[in-house]
């Protein structure tokens, strides 16, 4: 299972409308999981799945073309970039009382 984020910076005056898309996301069918971060100033697309470097390269390679990225690109104020996982942590089993 591979986990990504894709972060980019937010155009000023774009948190709202943000806040509007992330509301309603599309997430490609690529992907079991997905969460949206926000910042004041920065937009995280939070993507889990088999696979989903693969897929995050093909959206990075493509935005347009992605129906669950292409609203966004409007907002963003600089490159989409992506930024792949080298730590994770989970804890297995029942939680402590």
């Amino acid at each position: 299972m591979d986990r990504v984020v894709l972060v980019a910076r937010l155009r000023p005056d774009a948190r709202e409308r943000a806040g509007e898309l992330a509301q309603e996301p599309a997430v490609e069918p690529a992907f079991d999981r997905a969460a949206i971060f926000m910042s004041e100033s920065e937009i995280i697309f939070f993507l889990e799945g088999r696979d989903a470097d693969e897929s995050v390269n093909a959206i990075l390679n493509d935005p347009v073309s992605s129906t669950a990225i292409s609203p966004w690109l409007p907002l963003f104020d600089g490159p989409l970039h992506s930024a792949p996982e080298v730590y994770f942590w989970e804890r297995k089993g029942e939680r402590p009382s």
